[in-house]
């Protein structure tokens, strides 16, 4: 999801740098941040699959089950919009099409689609733990290290 990342940046800087003094670098940052956007969309299947897979062979209580259906189903809809946006993209390019303002903003959406997946999957490691071996058990309280 970081080419995504990468990707939605790019393509901002290309459409600052096409309105600003250098059509030039915003051609050719428009052509980096396609290729970052189509090879993103294709990594997020794998992606998704491998979350899929995770999602169903987890061990896991009640309480971070709706922890995970939650993250599931915002990198299910994150990962859906992603590849619906790179076809478009993909349209547009074979039909020599310029992009929009309105794409940028589609862009913008999916980056914070993202950010709010991956928030929910770092919560499921860091505050539920799952997918993380155990901590050892502490044998004493403030047990004393040796100088």
């Amino acid at each position: 999801m970081a080419l995504i990342s990468v990707s939605v940046g790019l393509y901002v800087l290309a459409y600052i740098a096409s309105y600003v003094r250098y059509p030039t670098l915003g051609q050719e940052l428009e052509i980096t941040s396609r290729w970052c956007l189509w090879i993103g969309a294709l990594i997020s299947i794998g992606t998704v699959l491998a979350g899929l897979y995770a999602y169903n062979t987890v061990k896991h209580d009640a309480m971070s089950h709706m922890a995970m259906t939650n993250h599931r189903n915002w990198a299910l809809a994150t990962a859906s919009l992603i590849l619906l946006t790179a076809l478009w993209s993909f349209l547009r390019y074979r039909k020599h099409k310029n992009w929009s303002a309105l794409f940028l903003l589609v862009l913008l959406i999916i980056q914070g689609m993202v950010l709010a997946t991956a928030w929910r999957g770092g919560e499921l490691v860091y505050r539920y733990g799952l997918g993380v071996m155990s901590l050892p058990q502490a044998e004493e309280v403030g047990h004393h290290h040796q100088k």
